[in-house]
């Protein structure tokens, strides 16, 4: 078995098929289990899945617990050389197993590799993640446009620049999958990130220049409750002391190097927004003030960065941040 592909699924009867087709249709010589891991559907979901007629398809269920673990579960019961993760409510263009598998056999340095994610969100334009995509090409650590896969030297740094790894995106080696742990559930935010920045201290990551990845959720997450949602990932932001103890574990020296501390800042820029919103003000402005020099400069790092140096502007900052959030049309 050459890879296992593992999708969470929780209430995603809308769009699980669109997903499952983008990985039936795929043309490859790979073979490849598909394990869909219920994770306490209310909705038809698992009818649907029941139905399809793949002789590949393993269905696991499980009472609600989160995604987090219902991907451990997935890499678990994992038989491939290879595991990749995929939404029910997202789909992978044609070439995505192809083009991520033969990158890995071709580089055995390489623990994972990422392509390209086209993320659609509703009423907007579409954005990527590298950020630098543009035109069939992206940047490589030099800056240069390029449209030919390669290998990172520096996983931190280039992620704190482009933001290249999706959760969907990414192809790993099972080995690895399994020795760093599986994704922390006791986080409900970031916790994606956290296990690409701990996968990377076990080897090198490669990149495929290459749109083969699309994130289309809008429909399943406005039907599920947008807010409701982002409340509860607000609550559970930890400081970034917490989401990054694993990481410093396994490789300690890490947080010496100024590539890390770029990307520990773009971390702690969001965690720092989600604990203004719950009104853990206090704990966002000492997190501010310390990594604060290290946040991405979109609008809400420069205005955390304004607002961080007395108590009065930072409460005003986090009554504007949570008016905004309550007042977005979703």
């Amino acid at each position: 078995m050459d890879l296992s592909i593992i999708i969470p699924v929780y209430n995603a009867s809308l769009l699980i098929n669109r997903c499952l087709d983008s990985i039936f249709n795929q043309t490859t010589q790979y073979f490849y289990e598909v394990i869909l891991v219920d994770d306490g559907s209310t909705d038809n979901s698992v009818e649907i899945i029941k139905a399809r007629d793949e002789e590949n398809i393993v269905l696991y269920q499980q009472q609600n617990a989160g995604p987090s673990v219902a991907r451990n579960k997935g890499v678990e019961l994992a038989h491939g050389k290879y595991v990749t993760f995929i939404d029910a409510d997202d789909y992978w263009e044609d070439g995505f197993i192809s083009s991520l598998v033969e990158f890995l056999e071709k580089h055995q340095e390489c623990v994972a590799v990422s392509c390209v994610c086209k993320n659609l969100v509703l009423g907007k334009a579409a954005s990527y993640n590298p950020g630098s995509f543009q035109n069939g090409m992206v940047a490589d650590e030099s800056g240069n446009s390029t449209d030919v896969s390669f290998v990172l030297d520096d996983f931190y740094s280039y992620w704190a620049k482009e933001c290249h790894v999706g959760t969907c995106s990414t192809v790993i080696r099972t080995d690895i999958a399994k020795r760093s742990g599986g994704m922390r559930y006791d986080l409900r935010v970031s916790e994606d990130y956290e296990y690409w920045f701990t996968v990377a201290t076990f080897g090198k990551w490669g990149v495929v220049p290459k749109v083969l990845y699309v994130s289309d959720g809008d429909a399943v997450t406005s039907a599920n409750g947008w807010l409701n949602k982002m409340i509860k990932r607000w609550n559970n932001a930890p400081s970034i002391m917490e989401w990054e103890k694993r990481i410093l574990t396994l490789a300690p020296k890490l947080s010496e190097k100024d590539g890390y501390k770029y990307a520990i800042g773009r971390v702690s820029r969001n965690l720092t927004y989600c604990q203004l919103l719950s009104g853990r003000k206090k704990l966002a402005r000492k997190e501010a003030l310390k990594y604060g020099k290290y946040f991405t400069e979109d609008a809400i790092g420069k205005l955390m960065n304004v607002a961080k140096f007395t108590p009065f502007t930072w409460w005003g900052l986090c009554e504007f941040l949570k008016w905004r959030e309550w007042h977005r049309k979703k």
